[in-house]
């Protein structure tokens, strides 16, 4: 990807961006599971924080919270 002078990816650049992801973001919302809050349109943390407490009120209690940016493979 090319960049300009200050390292932000061209107009170009970002344009292709949004056409792959207008085309690929519908087909793939459409495989998540409904409880997935990680990085979603229309979705944000307090959405998460609100299915948390519903959950519990329901006598569910586990919860998955996890960071795995630090899980990323690395060439060596």
């Amino acid at each position: 990807m090319k960049k300009a002078g200050i390292g932000i990816p061209t107009i170009q650049d970002r344009a292709r961006q949004a056409l792959v992801k207008s085309a690929l973001e519908p087909e793939w919302e459409s495989r998540f599971e409904g409880t997935s809050y990680g990085f979603r349109p229309g979705r944000s943390a307090q959405d998460a924080i609100s299915r948390i407490y519903i959950a519990i009120n329901q006598g569910q209690y586990y919860v998955l919270d996890a960071d795995i940016a630090k899980c990323s493979y690395r060439e060596p």
